[in-house]
């Protein structure tokens, strides 16, 4: 009800800048605004105790990447995260597919490549597909158990928190393609 609420109320301010950033990074609008409201509920000042800021909650090295000077502006926030994203996304190995790609870029950008990358790791161990969010999905919390952590190169991650991460903007970007309709081609 409150995903629903916001976006009556705040999606409408926010939409255009939405738009742009699926122009530069080629992702559908509705995934970087799913994004955006599981990271800050769309409030342009939220701030983290870990110190991630603004709409997209970007760190500070991410938003200097991405030439964000000011992560609670939304606009600057918005594009930042979507090139983020983006550029996520193109690193992943080109023979993975989408949707998978995508929601493998969102792990990523939840918890860093490098932690991924070990998820996919632990995949192939467990003997599934390492190109398929489903499958490594399973495999990411595993990164918090010593045993396994301690054989990857990037070690301990919450793995739990990016499978609800990458889940819940998965469940709010189909809300969102569901009551929002594409760009309109010009």
């Amino acid at each position: 009800e409150a995903f629903l609420e916001k976006i009556r109320s705040v999606l409408p301010k926010l939409k255009s800048y939405f738009q742009e950033a699926e122009r530069v990074s080629g992702i559908d609008w509705r995934v970087i605004a799913a994004i955006g409201y599981q990271e800050s509920h769309w409030d342009a000042n939220a701030t983290s105790p870990t110190g991630v800021r603004g709409l997209m909650m970007l760190t500070e090295d991410t938003a200097d990447r991405m030439n964000v000077k000011n992560r609670l502006d939304p606009r600057e926030s918005i594009l930042g995260g979507a090139k983020y994203l983006g550029m996520l996304r193109d690193t992943v190995r080109a023979r993975v597919r989408e949707p998978d790609r995508t929601w493998l870029a969102l792990a990523a950008y939840n918890q860093g490549y490098g932690h991924l990358e070990d998820a996919r790791i632990v995949t192939q161990r467990l003997k599934l597909n390492a190109d398929s969010w489903i499958d490594v999905r399973k495999a990411y919390p595993k990164l918090r158990d010593p045993e396994t952590h301690e054989s990857l190169k990037h070690g301990f991650a919450r793995g739990d928190e990016a499978v609800q991460f990458v889940e819940n903007v998965r469940n709010y970007a189909d809300i969102l393609l569901r009551l929002e309709r594409p760009m309109e081609n010009d």
